[in-house]
This record gives C-alpha cells, sequence and structure tokens, in this order.
C-alpha cells in the first residue's frame, strides 16, 4: 500500500492556460491546485522557454488568482486576469515581459468581471466581454436589501467591447438584449466575429445562436449564420474568408462534437471533420492559410491534427501514429504555432499514468508529426517517490456485440490469478470518458483506490465520447439502457478473466456516474457498496430545477408536465425503484449545485432510508457541481476510501 496522503491529492500542481508567443520561442501558462484554501483560491502565471534552456520563472506572485495569459503581438507583454483588486471579481492586467509592474487596464473601479479577452493583431487595441456596470438603482437595492428577483430581469448579459491601449479608453461595440458568448479578431484587425446567445443563462446554449460580425470602422453588426446547437471556439482563417468552430453534430447538447466553417460573408455552416469515428474536444487557430489544428478524442486517445479547411483532410501532428499506440499519456490545455520557416511549435500540460500533467513543448516540420516533446516544468516533483499504479487498456464486448474500451488498474503487488476487491468508476457526462493520462484528482478516484489495494476498472459506456456521433448519442432518452449494459458487460469480463472479485465489487463516479451508481444497486445486488457523487436520481426533477434542463429532457426524453401518459423520466430515474435497493450507499454533494441539485441527494436519501438501506449523506456547503475547497476534498477522499474499505474488505 502506497503512502500517497489525501493531501497530496489536493495539493497537486496543475498547469493549464497554455500559450505560446507569437514567434514560437516562450510559453505562458498557468499554476495552480484544484484544492483552494479560501474562498477564491490562488494561480500564478509562469514563463519558459520552449527549448529548455533555462527554466521556467514564476511571473506572478500566486496571492490572488491569476490566469488567462495572451502575449502581445510583439511579444513584450503578458496580459491576463486577476481578482488581485477585488477578490472574486477578474480584472484585466498587463506586465511586461522583462520586468516591471502590473498596470490594470480599463476602467480601475470597474466592479463587473471580465470574462473573455484578447488583444488585435496590431498590438494597439485589447478586445472583451463583461456586463454593464451596476446602475445607481441596483446599488440601491443591493444596499436596502431590496433586491426582490423576478425572472428575466437584470440580466447580466456580456457586452463586447474595445480597450484603446493609448488613451485607455473602453467602448462598447455590442450591446442590446442579448449576451456575447465568444468572440474573434479578423486578421487584419479591422474587425470582430463573436456568437451571441439570446440570454447568459446556461440553458440558452440549447437555443439559437447567432454568429455576426462587426467592422471596428463603424457600421452595423451583419450576420453570418443562425445555428441551433452548442457553438464555441470561433476561429478565422488567416486570409479572413472563413469562420471556423466547434458544434454538435446534431444540433443537441448530447451530440458528439465536430468541425464546422462557414463563409465569413454569410451561409449555412458546412460539417469539416470529426464525428465519425472520434469527438472534437479543441479547436486552435494555425494562422496559416485555410489551416486550423484541432485536438481530437479517439478511443483512450487524445491526438492533435492539422486540418485544412478546404478538403476536410487531417493530418497528425501529435502524437506520432506509433506513439498513439504504444503510450499511455495524455494532453489537456495546449497550443500550437505555425512559424514562417515551416515549422510546427507544439506547447501542452500533458501527463502519464504514472505522473502528473507538467508542461511539454517541441517542434516539427511541415507536413511532419512531432516524435518527442521536450518537459519543460518540474511542478510536482515531490511525488517522484510514489509508486504509482501503470495502467492498462481494457477491452470488451457489450452483449450485442459493440467493441468497447476502458481502462485498468491493479496494485502493484497484485498476484497473477488473484481476484482483487474492485471498484468500478464511472464516468461523468454522460458526454465524457476515461482515456489515458494521470486518473488521480478528489473526483477521480482510479489511482486513490489501485494504491490502497483496489482494482480499478474505468469502462467508457455508450454516451461518452471518442466513438462518434451515434456512440454518443445513445444516452438520449435511455440513460440507465445500453449503457448500463455495456458498464455490467465490463463487469462480467473482468470477472471472467479472472481479476475482479465477485463477492467483492463496487461501483461510484461524480455526476452522471453518480447516476449510473445510483441506477445500478436499482438494477442489480451484485455490487456490495456504492458511491453517488452529485448523482441524478430524479429525470423529471431535474428539467425543473437543473442549469441545463433541455439538455436534462434530451437525457430522460420526457418531462413532468408532458402529462400521465409521458413518463419515460420516471422509468429511468433511480428514485422509481429505490425499493429493490440492497448495496449500502455513500451520497456525497455541493449544496450549492446548479448542475445536479442537491434535492436529488437529498430525495434519494429519503428513500433509502424509508427502505431501511444503510446509507450515509455527505453534503459539502457552499459547493456548486465540482468540489473546490481543500478541506472539502480531503474529507470526500478520505471518505471514499472508507466507505469502500467497510463494506468490501470487512
Amino acid at each position: 500500500m502506497s503512502d500517497l496522503s489525501a493531501e497530496q491529492v489536493v495539493d497537486i500542481a496543475i498547469p493549464g492556460g497554455i500559450q505560446l508567443s507569437a514567434d514560437g520561442s516562450r510559453v505562458a501558462y498557468v499554476v495552480g491546485t484544484v484544492g483552494k484554501k479560501d474562498e477564491h483560491g490562488v494561480s500564478a502565471l509562469w514563463v519558459a522557454p520552449v527549448d529548455g534552456s533555462t527554466p521556467p520563472r514564476l511571473f506572478t506572485s500566486g496571492e490572488s488568482k491569476d490566469n488567462s495569459p495572451r502575449w502581445s503581438p510583439d511579444g513584450r507583454q503578458l496580459a491576463f486576469l486577476s481578482d488581485r483588486a477585488e477578490r472574486g471579481t477578474a480584472g484585466l492586467y498587463a506586465l511586461p515581459v522583462d520586468g516591471g509592474e502590473a498596470r490594470r487596464l480599463g476602467d480601475k473601479e470597474s466592479k463587473r468581471a471580465v470574462m473573455q479577452f484578447d488583444w488585435s493583431p496590431g498590438g494597439g487595441q485589447i478586445a472583451f466581454s463583461s456586463a454593464d456596470e451596476p446602475d445607481e438603482e441596483e446599488e440601491r437595492r443591493e444596499k436596502e436589501r431590496d433586491d426582490a428577483n423576478v425572472y428575466g430581469e437584470r440580466l447580466q448579459y456580456a457586452r463586447l467591447r474595445l480597450l484603446s491601449l493609448a488613451s485607455n479608453e473602453v467602448t462598447t461595440l455590442v450591446s442590446q438584449e442579448r449576451h456575447v458568448a465568444d468572440f474573434a479578431w479578423h486578421p487584419r484587425g479591422t474587425e470582430l466575429a463573436y456568437v451571441t446567445w439570446q440570454t447568459p443563462e446556461l440553458e440558452s446554449m440549447a437555443h439559437e445562436h447567432v454568429i455576426e460580425r462587426i467592422p471596428l470602422a463603424g457600421g452595423e453588426p451583419q450576420v453570418v449564420c443562425r445555428w441551433s446547437g452548442m457553438v464555441n471556439s470561433l476561429t478565422w482563417s488567416e486570409d479572413g474568408k472563413v469562420l471556423f468552430f466547434i458544434g454538435s453534430a446534431s444540433r443537441k447538447a448530447q451530440s458528439s462534437m465536430v468541425v464546422y466553417c462557414v463563409d465569413a460573408e454569410g451561409g449555412e455552416p458546412r460539417r469539416l471533420a470529426g464525428g465519425e469515428s472520434n469527438c472534437v474536444y479543441y479547436l486552435y487557430p494555425l494562422h496559416h492559410q485555410q489551416q486550423v489544428a484541432i485536438g481530437a478524442v479517439e478511443g483512450l486517445s487524445l491526438n492533435m491534427y492539422r486540418l485544412d479547411g478546404q478538403s476536410g483532410e487531417l493530418s497528425r501532428i501529435f502524437p506520432s501514429e506509433e506513439g498513439s499506440r504504444q503510450g499511455d499519456s495524455a494532453f489537456g490545455a495546449a497550443d500550437v504555432r505555425y512559424l514562417e520557416d515551416g515549422r510546427i511549435t507544439v506547447a501542452m500540460a500533458r501527463g502519464s499514468s504514472v505522473q502528473p500533467l507538467e508542461v511539454w513543448a517541441g517542434a516539427g516540420g511541415a507536413g511532419e508529426s512531432l516524435k518527442e516533446l521536450r518537459q519543460l516544468s518540474t511542478h510536482n516533483a515531490e511525488l517522484a517517490g510514489i509508486s504509482f499504479v501503470k495502467q492498462e487498456a481494457f477491452y470488451w464486448t457489450a452483449p450485442d456485440g459493440l467493441k468497447l474500451d476502458g481502462l485498468l488498474l491493479r496494485p502493484a503487488d497484485a498476484v497473477e490469478g488473484e481476484r482483487l476487491p474492485t471498484v468500478v468508476l464511472v464516468h461523468g457526462g454522460p458526454y465524457g470518458n476515461w482515456m489515458a493520462g494521470f486518473n488521480l484528482s478528489w473526483g477521480n478516484w482510479a489511482q486513490w483506490l489501485a494504491l490502497a489495494g483496489y482494482a480499478v476498472l474505468m469502462p467508457n459506456p455508450r454516451g461518452g465520447s471518442g466513438h462518434g456521433e451515434e456512440f454518443a448519442a445513445a444516452a438520449l432518452g435511455n440513460v440507465g439502457g445500453a449503457d448500463y449494459g455495456d458498464v455490467m458487460a465490463a463487469v462480467d469480463a473482468a470477472i471472467e478473466r479472472g481479476i475482479a472479485d465477485p463477492e467483492r465489487l463496487g461501483i461510484g463516479g461524480w455526476s452522471q456516474g453518480g447516476f449510473m451508481s445510483a441506477w445500478a444497486v436499482t438494477q442489480s445486488d451484485r455490487f456490495k457498496a456504492a458511491i453517488m457523487g452529485a448523482g441524478v436520481s430524479d429525470w423529471g426533477l431535474m428539467v425543473q430545477t437543473s442549469d441545463l434542463p433541455d439538455f436534462e429532457q434530451e437525457l430522460g426524453r420526457t418531462a413532468p408536465w408532458d402529462g400521465l401518459e409521458a413518463q419515460r423520466h420516471r422509468e429511468l430515474s433511480p428514485i422509481t425503484f429505490a425499493s429493490r435497493v440492497t448495496t449500502p450507499v455513500l451520497i456525497l454533494h455541493g449544496e450549492n449545485d446548479a448542475r445536479v441539485p442537491v434535492s436529488q441527494a437529498t430525495g434519494f436519501h429519503r428513500a433509502l432510508r424509508h427502505y431501511q438501506v444503510p446509507t450515509e449523506m455527505v453534503l459539502y456547503p457552499r459547493e456548486p457541481h465540482g468540489i473546490g475547497e481543500r478541506a472539502h476534498q480531503l474529507d470526500l477522499l478520505r471518505r471514499v476510501r472508507r466507505w469502500y474499505d467497510r463494506w468490501l474488505r470487512a
């Protein structure tokens, strides 16, 4: 058994916000921990040369939450977001790369957070989005607590604004009653394209999005296209003729994500890549012809490709074909630059099954894939003494013949042929997946349990990503159907192969994984322990109370107001079948969860108590859908191990 502590888990340094300078010689990134010690948490910016000639240097102090670094086009400054002036409210700052004091840009008295920003191609302006400042009436209402909340009134729409660095003056480009969710500079800096939602509410993601463009010289916005479904990562081609974006393949929230392109003058978006057997996670501007780079999940791997915007042809950037077959590493945040000499430079946060994320970088020639990257950072050097478990690919066949994949972790000291207490971890989403890389966090207990002597089975059932559109859509109106069958087939395969002890099986997961755990114990008595983390127990109640009601109805198919004959949501809800449960269930949930409201936990807990099922419910104050406070994460990790030890090792 390893001596890895819960404190070491929640204090793991997480690099992100990767951005390369325009010449590809330096990388800026953010380092923070997942567990925050106070209400807001802290993070710092770091800068490193891509060639590894000197170690990364700390760029900001880390006494506030500094993030989203952006290089000026000439590489002399970094702009970034920071809440150093007012904790919890991000302001816009710039700092000379060669040293000096950070200066706040725009209105220094602003009370609204900057949401997104980017330098103009010429470097003289910065576009950003923020809500309007509170007016006198709003300040009076807050001061006098005269703050009755009428639905639809006083929505904080994000406006698209322009900051002149010469004068520090801010002008508003796009206002009206619409919410600017994303934007991108034209490569010549003459205009901006942007995406609007009907309201700032997340449920607007399921409704019509409008892509528009507005000239900086003045004039009315021009509609490029209207789109029903998700739109993100809006990006121009180098020649300014085409706009790229990531959107859902079927224009539903629970759908494979693919790349589209649309004529900047207007037209119907054209599907370009993704969705057949993979799913697109990231899109990066290359600033070279009509090309972009994408990160696509394919089975257990995340691969980076160059995408030709005219032909739709993909050419691999990283890893090489051989590296993808042999490695167990995966990357998270990344950036890519096409250089004038034809080379491509890549920087990324990359980890393996036995190493946490660190910053890596490398360069390759035109048309070549990068065979190797250089590790630049060592932010988690103190974990070098921990003998983490090397994970294995795990393949099995579903009852209907579909070939499926997942991961398996077995303790290093496991004896060949010895059946082990086994925990099945189910991923969230359901449009998520388990893949190669470092699987350890407050909400991913794979290494945490494997180092405590458990076999950990991590299946990728239908409804997730990495296998294309049809695979992802399988959960629509059928959660707990084919996906549950996939999970149980994986369990059967692990038993048949002599890995799992059928008398010592546990299941658990967070979000959709929490739902699957609750569902499994209503459908089977094979599990001796279950952990329901922020899980769904009632799909009808989710449609009524979640911040993504349309998405939840896609999964449960019907809503309570559809009438007595439309009851699919009840047929798919664990609480409907609570009388069948005999498995001890630990319920973990954040009290301020807007995605899966806490009523999902309290309702299922009351049902289990009614039927005298061994159960515990732990609610974490102030926490949303993800558990963020360090003390709460420590408590959660320790409870997870204790619960499985209690019921699987007795």
